[in-house]
């Protein structure tokens, strides 16, 4: 039998149930400390990936639509009002960036890590 563990949310309502197959099949999404306020105080969540044909895997897009989904405030952070990533942010995964990459349409795998980078200006 699996070990579960149950992950929680800001408010301490559970946001996932893993078992050890379950967090295999997952990527780890990386927080500036610029945007931990808006996650929670988290500075990295588990992300679940689909299985698809027995691989799990999902576009980066659908990694950041679950992410919306458990963390709002942070999603107006990230992407716009279209679902695109804001000028001012930049994500890699697995530390290359996205852009060299296949923008949001790159494919996550468990394992991965995705860094997201927002630019801080002063004056």
């Amino acid at each position: 039998m699996s070990e579960r563990k149950t992950g929680g949310t800001a408010g301490g309502t559970a946001d996932a149930v893993w078992d050890e197959e379950a967090e295999e099949a997952a990527a780890t999404v990386v927080i500036p400390s610029a945007l931990v306020g808006f996650a929670g105080g988290r500075s990295q969540i588990r992300v679940a990936l689909e299985d698809v044909h027995d691989r799990p895997r999902l576009p980066l897009s659908a990694v950041l639509d679950r992410l919306a989904h458990e963390v709002p405030a942070l999603e107006r952070r990230i992407r716009d009002e279209r679902g695109e990533v804001r000028g001012h942010v930049n994500i890699y995964l697995d530390g290359v960036d996205i852009r060299e990459l296949g923008g949001v349409r790159t494919v996550v795998v468990p394992g991965a890590t995705v860094h997201i980078i927002a630019a801080v200006s002063g004056g």
